[in-house]
């Protein structure tokens, strides 16, 4: 059997920098500033909604959920331009390894966020169309009702005409 190295710096030509190249495939790294800018431009996307999620019209419940899930997505967003623009996994492979295992735990604490957010809407839209079924249900019963009394007059009229007329 082909130990990797061997097999790398063979198909390398000898040099190893396809071994080094590919060993690290998934260490990819931006300027600090890309990183930055990144985290800017979530940033300020993130405060605009946070302003639009304070209007009047948003339930309290969807509010909170949906905030919870702004602040975390900020983390995601620091954490992972952390890991890919600031931390060097050479110099501070621990500090490195805690910032994605931050971006993993809380990716996945942002998508059981997004299960309750599912939730909290299904239950407002069961609430939505419950509340047109027993307006439908009153208007229905109503709309009976004046029938039935109209036809309780035109009864009553016919009742009182003359049987000579």
């Amino acid at each position: 059997m082909i130990a990797s190295s061997n097999f790398f710096s063979t198909a390398a030509g000898g040099h190893g920098h396809l071994s080094r190249s590919l060993l690290s495939l998934g260490q990819t790294h931006l300027p600090a500033s890309a990183a930055a800018a990144v985290v800017v431009v979530f940033l300020i996307a993130g405060i605009w909604y946070w302003r639009r999620l304070g209007r009047a019209s948003v339930l309290l419940a969807r509010r909170r959920l949906r905030r919870m899930s702004l602040l975390l997505a900020g983390v995601v967003v620091v954490s992972t331009a952390a890991a890919t623009g600031w931390i060097d996994p050479e110099v501070q492979p621990v500090t490195y390894l805690f910032a994605w295992v931050a971006v993993i735990i809380t990716l996945f604490i942002l998508v059981l966020t997004a299960l309750f957010d599912t939730l909290v809407s299904v239950r407002v839209h069961q609430e939505i169309v419950d509340r047109r079924v027993v307006r439908g249900a009153i208007r229905l019963r109503e709309a009976i009702e004046r029938s039935n009394m109209n036809e309780g007059d035109a009864a009553r009229d016919a009742s009182k005409e003359p049987p000579n007329a």
